[in-house]
């Protein structure tokens, strides 16, 4: 039903607010028409749509539009996770930083276990690349094996190095990148390495293992002490 409000204006100006006239899936919920009277008694019609505001006033960059497709308030359809870290992979090996810049955030936390410490801050993680990319041949590409693409803000991925399309020794690795949208882009903001190790203790690693908890049993204040854990 429309309701007719007649405002203060000329009398040649009548306002109608029609409610519901379009489906409630719509963001406009309201239609303004405006009937304009001439001097000849002809009336002229305009149709304004009104948007309706958002219930829990949240300011969004992205949501979600038809199904599982996600859209950028900026930049339209954003990236996945899975291919924000092919990405990644594919300027490392292109040796073209300038590609990867975008992808990580300013904050990020990259934990390469072969480190004593982890490289924070993108500033801190590119000047790491960098020294690998002008240390390592280019002949040296990472290779992904599997990499996971169910969930877009937490990326586990298996890979492997090859020299001139065949396979490194000791290169094999995992890696777990987490992720979110910042400025209207999927950007990684934690990365951790795990590459295989070129020693392979085997079954003595489970005795060095359990050697160092009965230690640990018996002497608790060292895991305070130790750096390690």
């Amino acid at each position: 039903m429309a309701t007719t409000i007649t405002t203060p204006s000329p009398s040649f100006l009548t306002t109608t607010t029609t409610k519901n006239p379009i489906p409630p899936s719509s963001p406009f919920n309201h239609i303004i028409i405006i009937r304009r009277r001439s001097s000849s008694n002809s009336r002229n019609i305009n149709r304004f749509q009104l948007k309706s505001t958002p219930t829990d006033n949240s300011q969004l960059l992205s949501s979600k539009i038809s199904g599982d497709e996600e859209y950028s308030s900026i930049s339209g359809p954003l990236d996945s996770g899975s291919d924000v870290v092919r990405k990644f992979y594919d300027g490392i090996n292109s040796r073209n930083l300038s590609t990867v810049v975008d992808l990580i955030a300013d904050d990020c936390v990259y934990e390469d276990l072969v480190f004593p410490q982890p490289f924070v801050g993108r500033k801190a993680i590119l000047d790491f690349f960098e020294k690998f990319i002008y240390t390592i041949s280019q002949d040296l590409q990472f290779v992904i094996d599997d990499i996971s693409g169910e969930d877009t803000s937490a990326v586990g991925v298996t890979w492997h190095l090859e020299w001139r399309g065949k396979p490194f020794p000791f290169s094999k690795g995992c890696s777990f990148y987490r992720l979110k949208v910042v400025d209207g882009r999927r950007k990684i903001i934690y990365g951790r390495d795990i590459v295989e190790p070129a020693a392979k203790p085997g079954d003595f690693a489970l005795v060095a293992i359990r050697s160092v908890t009965w230690l640990l049993q018996q002497f608790p204040q060292l895991a305070d002490r130790c750096k390690v854990f």
